[in-house]
């Protein structure tokens, strides 16, 4: 409210005092367009009051020719020299930035925290005096930038303890030697890039994409003792990247597999790891064995249904399941028995299943009962079905009583929270189709273990769970269960057994 107070001058002289008497200054173009007097004016008065800024943030997402470059190259000296900034950080969304930073930024004995994006900083001459002593995190994105300006400008940074480089453009080789304090590093590059870090036993976070790291995956001379997260994202791993694990790594704590190629089997054992997860997009069926005793949180998304068999001591811990389910009648049996042993396999945790549902998938959808396998079906906390339809079904139509039949085979969800996606209103409400759910109870198998159920439904406007009297079948067809809709896109069911 103090922001829009000041653009529109009507603040109080005491609260306008207060206002610009904060230590951190943030400019959004997007809050303020490109208001080169509101910023002219703002940083004139910090100066003409003798303030000091902690904190420089502006975020530019016009385009070039909208930004007046004189102002800055009037104002970033000031602030760096005069103001004694620590945190700078200057963001442009567009790229090919022409504008060409002061020396002054990397001559900086106050700066802690350099933040840069969309500059082109292969211009920056490589006899030039760097020095940023005193600098502890280094963000460039977007940047373009040569192997000797990012040598010049890292080697002048003895202290850096934070170190991100996204889409660096013309970057080759990252050498980090004599950085005895680096902690975080991240890092999205070529796959001809080459990374070497001298001495990685101070990193706690190693977040790393597109890159095919075969120096890093194995090395018997590689040890990261200190490690608490790492992060893979479109990385190639060798199939014995898992091979003593553990000892690589052993405080790691977090481990994120986001859409990696190379292996198909996972073998991962580690005391330390409390948080796993599997991104595998639409990479094909795994298979994984998973020891990890003091587990807290794994989530799982994919395409298709992964294998895995779960070994922990774990007493508290959550899962969280995320596919798609897009395949023809035939594979409905051997999907959702696949589906079944996967929540088998995490029976111990608190589970939540998301099931990603397509229209034309649920027309015949039967299970076979005879079909051997099946185990008694599993406690699931929370089941969210997604109803991705066109603008000619029904977007209810992932409660279809063959759909319900099928899921409700292999779990018993607690809460039922149903997504639709669409620009059409449901052809009837909600409880007509839940009245569906039981048109002969002798054969609904998914009723057979069933001997006493409450059904409650979240009603919107009042924000609270309403308990429904009476029969299952009476519950079902309840008109009290149907839900007021809304006008929206994206309509949201929820019910409570």
């Amino acid at each position: 409210m103090a922001a829009d107070a000041v653009r529109t001058s009507v603040l109080s002289k005491s609260w306008r005092y207060l206002w610009h008497g904060r230590l951190n200054f943030e400019f959004r173009d997007l809050d303020h367009g490109f208001n080169v007097d509101f910023l002219d004016k703002t940083l004139q008065r910090y100066l003409d009051q003798n303030l000091s800024l902690q904190k420089l943030f502006v975020d530019i997402h016009y385009d070039v020719e909208f930004i007046d470059f004189e102002l800055l190259d009037k104002w970033i000296p000031v602030l760096i020299m005069n103001m004694g900034v620590r945190s700078f950080n200057l963001i442009f969304h567009e790229s090919n930035i022409v504008f060409l930073l002061p020396l002054v930024v990397f001559q900086s004995q106050s700066l802690v925290e350099l933040h840069l994006q969309g500059f082109d900083l292969s211009t920056l001459k490589s006899t030039e005096n760097v020095r940023l002593n005193n600098l502890q995190t280094l963000r460039l994105h977007g940047v373009f930038i040569t192997d000797e300006i990012f040598e010049k400008i890292i080697s002048s940074c003895p202290l850096i303890e934070n170190l991100n480089l996204l889409r660096c453009i013309g970057l080759t080789s990252i050498t980090l030697r004599k950085h005895h304090n680096i902690k975080d590093f991240g890092c999205s590059v070529d796959d001809e890039t080459i990374i070497e870090i001298e001495d990685p036993h101070t990193l706690e976070s190693f977040h790393i994409e597109n890159y095919c790291p075969y120096w890093f995956f194995p090395h018997k001379n590689m040890h990261f003792p200190h490690l608490k997260s790492l992060k893979l994202r479109g990385v190639q791993l060798p199939a014995e990247t898992f091979v003593n694990f553990s000892s690589f790594f052993p405080c790691l704590n977090e481990l994120i597999i986001n859409n990696c190629d190379g292996f198909k089997e996972l073998r991962l054992l580690s005391s330390s790891i409390k948080r796993l997860i599997l991104k595998m997009g639409l990479k094909n069926r795994i298979k994984a064995f998973i020891d990890t005793p003091n587990i807290l949180y794994f989530e799982y998304s994919g395409r298709d249904l992964p294998s895995i068999k779960f070994t922990t001591t774990s007493n508290e811990w959550a899962s969280h399941i995320t596919v798609w389910y897009k395949r023809s009648d035939d594979d409905a049996t051997s999907w959702f028995l696949m589906l079944n042993n996967l929540l088998k396999a995490l029976s111990q945790s608190h589970i939540s299943l998301n099931l990603n549902l397509f229209h034309s998938m649920y027309q015949k959808l039967r299970i076979n009962d005879s079909y051997g396998g099946f185990y008694k079906p599993v406690v699931v906390e929370h089941l969210q079905l997604l109803s991705c339809f066109s603008s000619s079904s029904d977007p209810l139509w992932c409660f279809n009583p063959a759909i319900v039949n099928c899921f409700l085979r292999v779990c018993r969800p607690r809460y039922i929270h149903i997504d639709t996606y669409g620009d059409v209103r449901p052809k009837c409400n909600f409880a007509e189709y839940m009245s569906k759910l039981i048109p002969d109870e002798t054969g609904c198998f998914w009723l057979h273990d069933l001997v006493e159920v409450s059904t409650e439904v979240w009603k919107m406007k009042a924000k609270e769970w309403r308990c429904l009297k009476g029969t299952i079948l009476h519950a079902l067809c309840c008109e009290k269960l149907s839900i007021d809709m809304e006008r929206a896109v994206k309509q949201v069911y929820l019910v409570k057994f």
